[in-house]
């Protein structure tokens, strides 16, 4: 029995993420139950997350949990990725 890991590269992955981010806007999740909700691995998550933090997208809270960045103009998708 051959079981495929799937893989997820790291701009699909921002896109997979942000979409959720827009259409759940009150989504709270940590690096881990961001990998989990996703099915992402744990370094392709982290990396996708921390894009998103530095483009404005999200904010990291001081708990280590990630939200949408309320503050400010909404960020088109296109820009997200």
């Amino acid at each position: 029995m051959n079981t495929q890991i799937p893989t997820i590269d790291h701009d699909a992955a921002i896109v997979r993420i942000a979409v959720d981010y827009i259409e759940m806007p009150d989504l709270v999740v940590t690096v881990r139950q961001a990998g989990r909700l996703w099915d992402i691995p744990a370094d392709v998550c982290e990396r996708a997350l921390a894009a998103l933090v530095e483009r404005g997208f999200l904010v990291q809270t001081r708990a280590g949990a990630f939200l949408r960045r309320t503050s400010g103009a909404a960020m088109p998708l296109s820009q997200a990725s």
